[in-house]
């Protein structure tokens, strides 16, 4: 499904005066995250006034979670298949590594490939770098199997 950045809005418009259906709205952040629209997810999030979560697992499947205004956290899904190819989550105005996150990220080590916080106007991304059914070595830290990359601006991660 092709959208529009017209439908992205009307979208928006939708969610602010409330008569947004949680279903129409996941189908469009499903939408927005597979075409990479990083800007417009955040949008749709910051409409919403609630952080949100997107997973894509090793089929393709994706799912997408709303938290609450300060946070949403990772619920693998029943059925889904590992490793997880990318996880995306919101932050309402900065994109940075949260406590939450970085547990999140250790928690996942090797089970998620690629993670992406959004912010207001950039993002910032991470690879792990523990291909997935191998295990950590003794005495090496979940966190230091993650890249340590800068927050970029969405025109650049085009």
């Amino acid at each position: 499904m092709e959208l529009s950045s017209n439908s992205v809005l009307k979208m928006c418009e939708k969610i602010q005066s409330g008569k947004a259906k949680d279903v129409e709205i996941k189908q469009i952040l499903v939408e927005l995250g597979n075409q990479k629209r990083w800007a417009e997810m955040w949008g749709i999030s910051h409409a919403l006034r609630v952080e949100i979560s997107w997973i894509k697992d090793a089929k393709n499947d994706v799912w997408v979670d709303i938290g609450t205004a300060g946070e949403v956290t990772l619920n693998p899904p029943i059925g889904a298949q590992l490793p997880f190819q990318l996880w995306i989550h919101t932050h309402p105005w900065n994109a940075y590594w949260s406590i939450t996150d970085l547990r999140t990220l250790a928690k996942f080590c090797g089970l998620i490939q690629e993670a992406l916080v959004l912010g207001h106007d950039h993002s910032k991304h991470t690879v792990c770098k523990l291909p997935f059914g191998h295990s950590l070595e003794e005495g090496v830290e979940p966190l230091s199997t993650w890249t340590d990359e800068p927050c970029i601006p969405y025109e650049v991660s085009k």
